[in-house]
């Protein structure tokens, strides 16, 4: 049996295209969907009453991540247009404000036209968990999105989420994740916080349909992403039957962060299932199967604002990363990623410059067939204008060891909140093994409407 190492070679290219994309403030830690979980305070009656009264149970409907788009794939030989439609109802509910009861859904539909045309309608889980909090504790069970990282776009120490590769870069970091089946426990102790996630039904990342031009495996040309062309695995990915091989236990994970001055820093350990798959090639059955298999961890992180910046780091080290040797063989490497970054405001508020240094480096026993290292830089350049009712961004990324380029202006209106309407493009440059290589016949003009209700 042959394995093919897409989750190494994601890891490893993905990290320095990806990470521009977006520029959040670090969320340590805190459910990405919070927004929708927000306390509910009792109201106090107006009238002084003999005996207090409780508020009434809290019940309130809402849609996130809404979102209408339709793009030319321009450059490429067959595929002429794509288009996406995506929205998350969910219903929360709290009895009181100790409980928190969440159900939520993801439905979206994706396809595109030309040669190889496809349509796809899909519900997924999203949000959906039961939540008790006293003072300092709070625990939740479900399926819950957990965002774990300070420096956007793919945090080294993101090790419990779901990844969302079906768009594959072309949305936010928050917008890329989906829920996860987990149990969590954070507590928080002053400036200290320990956020504890147990892995009990493992999912793993949300893949694009094999037709889509986002798809890892290219079924026209029998590519694989981040591996060197070959007639013989040419042959299978043309015509192997794809299977997802997920479920059971995902691991466990701790994070313990501390927040104040002079900075903030944490602390992540785990032992966990991949999200990104790893490819098992199959020539006698003519399959590949998406395996997760486990790995340990362990990262440090930072963040501290001088001389008018917020400055940003993570480390992680990972001990069991499959790759794949020259003869096709699985080998277990070591992994060490680092990334820096900085985010500053020149001339004011209305213009934001975010930039990252990404590094990658892998130790195995013997050669593989992936990037073994990978030095990247990125970021984003944002500004507003015309009474901050418009927004102009500029995303890239682009190897220095390695010819990788990613180029994704933007153009936002933004004066009808809570929409939004953009124009976007996203430019594809690079050599056969990286993510530029790979879509360089993908680049991407699309016109988009975003909102939540």
């Amino acid at each position: 049996m042959t394995r093919i190492n897409l989750l190494g070679v994601i890891a490893l290219v993905l990290p320095a295209a990806l990470t521009p994309l977006g520029a959040l403030a670090a969320n340590d830690g805190r459910d990405a969907k919070s927004a929708t979980s927000a306390d509910v305070e009792e109201s106090s009656a107006s009238t002084p009453k003999p005996r207090a009264r409780r508020a009434a149970p809290a019940l309130r409907f809402g849609v996130d991540n809404v979102l209408a788009e339709f793009g030319a794939v321009t450059g490429h030989s067959t595929v002429n247009n794509a288009w996406t439609l995506r929205a998350a109802p969910y219903a929360l509910w709290q009895p009181d404000r100790a409980w928190e009861l969440r159900l939520g859904v993801m439905a979206d539909g994706q396809g595109q036209t030309g040669s190889p045309e496809y349509t796809r309608w899909r519900g997924d889980l999203a949000d959906t968990y039961v939540r008790w909090r006293s003072g300092d504790t709070r625990l939740t069970a479900g399926a819950q999105t957990i965002l774990w990282g300070r420096v956007d776009g793919v945090p080294v120490i993101d090790r419990v989420s779901r990844v969302d590769l079906s768009r594959l870069l072309l949305d936010d970091l928050p917008d890329r994740r989906r829920a996860q089946w987990a149990l969590r426990w954070e507590q928080n102790w002053d400036e200290f916080k320990l956020d504890a996630v147990v892995l009990p039904a493992f999912v793993g990342a949300k893949l694009p349909q094999t037709e889509s031009i986002w798809s890892p495996l290219n079924r026209s040309t029998g590519r694989v992403f981040g591996v060197a062309a070959s007639p013989q695995l040419a042959s299978l990915v043309q015509n192997a039957v794809i299977r997802q091989d997920d479920g059971g236990y995902g691991g466990a994970a701790l994070r313990l962060t501390r927040t104040g001055d002079p900075i903030d820093f944490g602390f992540t350990l785990g032992r966990t299932r991949q999200s990104l798959p790893y490819y098992e090639a199959n020539f006698l059955t003519a399959t590949m199967t998406a395996v997760h298999p486990f790995v340990n961890f362990v990262g440090i992180d930072g963040e501290v604002v001088w001389a008018g910046a917020t400055w940003r780091t993570e480390l992680a080290l990972s001990r069991g990363v499959p790759m794949t040797s020259m003869s096709a063989s699985r080998v277990d490497a070591k992994v060490t990623e680092w990334v820096g970054a900085v985010e500053f405001f020149p001339g004011g508020k209305s213009t934001r410059v975010n930039l990252q240094l990404v590094a990658r480096n892998s130790k195995a026993n013997e050669p593989v067939l992936e990037l073994r290292r990978y030095l990247g830089v990125n970021g984003e350049v944002e500004t507003t204008f015309a009474q901050a009712s418009w927004k102009l961004a500029l995303q890239f990324a682009s190897g220095l060891n390695v010819h990788d380029l990613y180029l994704g202006p933007r153009l936002t209106y933004v004066g009808w909140e809570p929409h939004e309407i953009y124009l976007a493009v996203h430019q594809f440059k690079g050599n056969e093994r990286t993510l530029g290589g790979f879509y360089d016949k993908h680049d991407y003009v699309a016109l988009g409407w975003r909102t939540r209700f």
